[in-house]
């Protein structure tokens, strides 16, 4: 309810409205005494907090503050491997390597298969061999096996060893036809005399193959061999009569292998 003064204000200025209206008519003014208005009253006491308001928006980030100080150390960490890498482009392809030695055949129960095995095992023996021989200056065939010889000449037992390393032994004729190959050949180096594969030197006396076999064949010539000296314990042969002789194991005479097939 308003206060009886504001009531009494509002009451004068409708009539002074009123007066003033009715003067604008008529052409008078009247002032309206301003002894009707009321003083101010004395101020009530304050009301009640209201409800708080909503929650404003967000401020701007402030500035980076200044760094910190620095940690301790830290403990070491485990010995934990990390992932492995992406695997890496492929490098070129390497020299290529020498040729292996030929394998032996496989083991199985089937009589066919195994016929063909043993034909193919010596068919490669047979081209080893041929092979061999091929290498030398001068190779001749007789039966099964090769007569070779680079036309070098050596010792007894350097002509014995050039001849194992060649995959072969010291020529020795197990009949008349081999002797007569090996004398042309010798003839053909221009040989007076050439190596035998034989020697008594086991037993005096006894002549035997460099494997320690009796001889089956012989063309020893007429009071041979008879060491002469007592220093003559190697055979050799002469190309222009192709008998065999014992003489000095020290002499330097040809070499002829022989390579067995």
């Amino acid at each position: 309810m308003l206060p009886k003064c504001l009531r009494r204000a509002m009451a004068l200025f409708t009539l002074y409205l009123t007066v003033l209206l009715l003067s604008l008519g008529s052409g008078a003014l009247t002032e309206v005494p301003p002894s009707g208005l009321c003083s101010a009253g004395v101020p009530g006491s304050p009301g009640h907090n209201g409800q708080p308001g909503r929650d404003g928006r967000d401020g701007k980030d402030g500035r980076d503050g200044a760094p910190g100080p620095k940690g301790d150390t830290g403990e070491p960490g485990g010995p934990v491997p990390g992932p492995p890498g992406k695997m890496g482009p492929a490098g070129p392809p390497g020299a290529k390597g020498e040729k292996g030695e030929v394998g032996l055949p496989a083991v199985t129960t089937d009589p066919l298969t195994k016929s063909l095995q043993a034909d193919v095992h010596r068919i490669t023996s047979r081209l080893s061999v041929i092979e061999k021989a091929a290498s030398f200056r001068i190779f001749r065939k007789v039966g099964d096996k090769y007569y070779v010889t680079e036309g070098s000449q050596g010792t007894f037992d350097a002509a014995q060893k050039f001849c194992r390393d060649a995959g072969g032994d010291l020529i020795l004729p197990r009949n008349e036809k081999e002797n007569k190959v090996l004398v042309k050949i010798f003839s053909l180096l221009g040989a007076e005399i050439g190596w035998l594969g034989t020697t008594d030197r086991q037993t005096e006396g006894t002549f035997l193959d460099t494997h320690g076999r009796p001889l089956s064949y012989t063309k020893w010539a007429q009071g041979e061999p008879n060491n002469s000296e007592h220093r003559e314990h190697c055979g050799m042969i002469f190309s222009n009569t192709g008998l065999w002789n014992d003489g000095s194991c020290d002499s330097n005479y040809h070499i002829v292998c022989e390579i067995t097939t």
